[in-house]
């Protein structure tokens, strides 16, 4: 992939949300949830959140959401999207800021979208050179991470839409993985082909050099 230096570090602004909490977790293919924006967690937990796009085209973007330490930044979430293509006209306004580098949640938020994650289904991998790199040296590329795929649906009063599916890598200090979960071979039996896509997008961008 050709990496953008397109940045877009987010300030010190606050909302209020719930912790995340590790927890053993399990295949829950089909389900629906509603938390917490995970750019608030990152933000709570570690002082600072901010996006850097590391690739982007029409159907995918690959985002580090990280955190700093001194001048150093941290990825605590590695996140890859795949766009549902065409873009409602609804959301073509959010749309060009997300693609603009604007946080995927927090910009559907602000203009009034209701969001929730549909289809959620957590596994685990190895983290890989480039997560390991990104993640500020505190991650062996062979250390286990959580993974976490889901549809990302928005609806207003009248109007329903798929917006994207995101598959995200977690750094352990940020969410850690379970050695219960399933491996990603098995996970992705319970994917949709698109969930699927984006699972093999991410494990290749974890891989390969930045």
């Amino acid at each position: 992939m050709h990496e953008q230096a397109a940045r877009n570090p987010e300030g010190h602004h606050s909302r209020l949300a719930d912790t995340v909490v590790a927890t053993s977790v399990t295949l829950v293919a089909g389900a629906k949830e509603s938390r917490s924006l995970n750019s608030d967690n990152i933000r709570e937990r570690f002082g600072h959140y901010g996006v850097e796009l590391l690739h982007q085209d029409a159907t995918t973007r690959l985002a580090s959401l990280f955190s700093l330490t001194g001048e150093q930044r941290i990825t605590r979430t590695l996140a890859l999207t795949r766009f549902e293509l065409p873009t409602h006209g609804a959301v073509a306004g959010q749309d060009r800021k997300i693609r603009g580098g604007a946080s995927i949640g927090a910009t559907l938020l602000d203009a009034g979208w209701h969001v929730e994650k549909d289809g959620t289904v957590d596994c685990q991998t190895l983290a890989g050179d480039r997560f390991s790199r990104l993640g500020g040296g505190a991650i062996d590329a062979a250390s286990p991470v959580l993974v976490r795929v889901y549809t990302l649906k928005i609806n207003s009063a009248d109007l329903t839409l798929d917006y994207a599916v995101i598959a995200e890598a977690y750094h352990p200090e940020h969410i850690a993985p379970n050695e219960a979960l399933p491996d990603t071979t098995t996970a992705i039996t319970s994917m949709t082909d698109s969930q699927a896509l984006a699972l093999g997008d991410l494990l290749t961008a974890m891989t390969q050099s930045p």
